[in-house]
């Protein structure tokens, strides 16, 4: 039976160790003087950057102060305030939610607490957070990290992935990506192309990154009775990290391509410096392919 309330105190307490998610926006932002993470106008009060004037503002938006360092006239833009949304989503398939050890964690109970603590940074200065495929309102009480953690619990095993909020801004998708890749390749494009910045984590069993095997052994599916029997398993090693390796490139390509991050995760290591990792990979993105 899933510990939900464990999952939930270690979410608070890594989030605890990370950094303030708009103050690492800020580091992270190099665009022109004045820059701002968000890169939009409206209202708000933080200073975002000059414009010239058009003959559409008024007298009273010009900034004089600006303008009288040379022969143009100049309008101060504030930064775009409202609420932005980030969704999560942990991979509900039965193989995902496994694990090789009683004393580690699934690599789904993982991600939870991975994701859960990165929402937790992003919503705690007003910002909301969300399960993608959840039907419940987008959250910032300090009930957040029990909702996450039930919703992603809750999500139930689908063929498709959800399709967004209109309002998400970020998202962050977490399996092993074990998967027929295409529908992956799919949705992560037209995702991207309605502006929304994302990362693909993937997540992994120590045994399935290591492949630890030798002699006779039985291999079965997951949630299934399927199962096999492979001899000389110490044989198979090179050949499965290769094909292991090369859907780590694949997936790495997808999120690329469009200018997401992608990060891996291996089950029991330190989670403190990859969830640094993710922030900033979220907020940065990647370069494109």
């Amino acid at each position: 039976m899933r510990d939900t309330d464990r999952l939930r105190a270690d979410a608070e307490s890594l989030a605890a160790q990370l950094p303030e998610f708009q103050l690492l926006e800020r580091e992270l932002s190099t665009g022109h003087y004045g820059g701002a993470p968000r890169k939009r106008a409206g209202h708000g009060e933080e200073f975002w950057q000059y414009r010239s004037q058009t003959p559409e503002d008024s007298a009273s938006a010009i900034d004089w102060r600006r303008s009288a360092t040379g022969d143009d006239f100049y309008i101060r833009e504030q930064e775009l305030q409202t609420a932005r949304l980030m969704e999560i989503w942990v991979d509900p398939s039965e193989g995902f939610d496994w694990r090789s050890d009683e004393n580690l964690p699934t690599k789904a109970d993982e991600a939870r607490v991975l994701l859960t603590a990165l929402a937790l940074r992003f919503a705690e200065s007003g910002d909301l957070a969300a399960v993608l495929g959840s039907s419940k309102h987008p959250g910032r009480s300090s009930q957040l990290a029990s909702k996450l953690i039930e919703d992603s619990c809750q999500t139930a095993a689908s063929s498709a992935m959800p399709p967004l909020r209109n309002e998400t801004g970020h998202v962050v998708i977490a399996s092993d990506f074990y998967g027929n890749p295409e529908p992956l390749r799919n949705w992560v494009r037209q995702t991207a192309a309605k502006g929304c910045q994302g990362l693909l984590l993937q997540v992994v069993d120590p045994m399935e990154a290591d492949f630890p095997f030798a002699g006779r052994v039985r291999f079965r599916r997951p949630g299934g009775a399927l199962s096999r029997i492979f001899g000389r398993t110490e044989g198979l090693k090179d050949d499965y990290l290769e094909r292991f390796k090369t859907r780590q490139a694949e997936i790495r390509a997808i999120a690329q391509r469009v200018g997401w991050s992608f990060q891996t995760c291996v089950v029991g290591e330190p989670r403190r410096a990859l969830a640094h990792k993710l922030m900033t990979g979220l907020i940065h993105g990647a370069s494109p392919a």
